[in-house]
């Protein structure tokens, strides 16, 4: 996914109004995007007013000091564009285009203003919904840190029984909480808890309907094998917890599913491994 991120024009009046707190995660972002090589600029006027750097380098309050030098060291880093410029790509945020806008705010005007990590991947799934099945594809892994995908998501994703178009929404539901379950399906597999459990602790804390594969002799095509990074063995593991989708224009047995592994310290980083986005196996 192409994208850059913007400052704030007026980004010196939230940061001046910002609890320590919030400059915290604020600065962790700014990290994340500059460890990871994400495109940032700041507008060259906002850059010129002495009122931002008056307030980076002052000793008050105190307990800001390390958080402010560290701003600013990394703010000066920060590609400059022209102001012309700067504007023209602001009015781009929030559309359809080749390069998705996100701006560094403390303000939370919209989705697509970011000043932590989790809003910055929920401006970019905002973002995943406007497109087209291949972009959609190829994008998914970029959005969904937690969530290794198997190779052939994108043909997995053509035995959908609905239109794509009708579906997706529900998708990057889905796919947004077996993300954001990580932590919990960690703590259940450490407990030995059973496929069966775990669907059903996920299926009541999201409202999502949760199960394991019921039929075993499909169970063969949801394996998948992958290398233990730990062990530097081979290992298979099965993908065969599923969410499914809701009833529209098909029949119960035949509502479209995310099969997916809840996870194992060694093989792909600990991430879900999904392995399919379709139809019923």
């Amino acid at each position: 996914m192409q994208k850059i991120i913007l400052w704030e024009k007026e980004i010196e009046k939230e940061l001046r109004q910002a609890e320590e707190g919030q400059l915290d995660d604020f600065l962790d972002l700014v990290r994340f995007f500059q460890v990871n090589d994400i495109r940032c600029e700041i507008c060259e006027s906002t850059l010129d007013r002495p009122e931002l750097w008056e307030w980076l380098y002052s000793k008050e309050p105190i307990e800001l000091n390390d958080i402010k030098r560290e701003l600013a060291r990394r703010l000066e880093k920060t590609r400059c564009r022209a102001e012309k410029e700067f504007d023209e790509l602001l009015l781009t945020t929030g559309k359809r285009s080749a390069v998705k806008v996100l701006i560094l705010s403390m303000g939370r005007k919209s989705v697509y203003y970011i000043s932590t990590i989790p809003q910055y991947y929920e401006g970019l799934r905002k973002y995943l919904l406007m497109e087209k099945k291949d972009e959609f594809c190829s994008d998914l892994p970029e959005c969904f840190p937690n969530i290794f995908f198997a190779d052939g998501i994108d043909t997995t994703i053509n035995t959908l029984n609905r239109k794509f178009e009708e579906i997706q929404e529900e998708i990057v539901d889905h796919l947004t909480h077996i993300n954001d379950y990580h932590a919990n399906f960690y703590r259940m597999l450490k407990e030995n808890r059973s496929f069966q459990e775990i669907a059903q602790q996920f299926a009541m804390d999201t409202g999502i309907e949760c199960s394991p594969q019921a039929g075993r002799d499909k169970v063969k095509i949801l394996k998948e094998s992958q290398r233990n990074e730990i062990t530097g063995e081979m290992e298979t593991v099965v993908c065969e917890l599923h969410t499914k989708f809701k009833i529209f224009n098909t029949d119960r047995n035949h509502r479209d599913r995310i099969y997916f592994y809840p996870g194992k310290p060694g093989i792909r980083g600990g991430r879900i491994i999904v392995k399919y986005i379709g139809t019923h196996v």
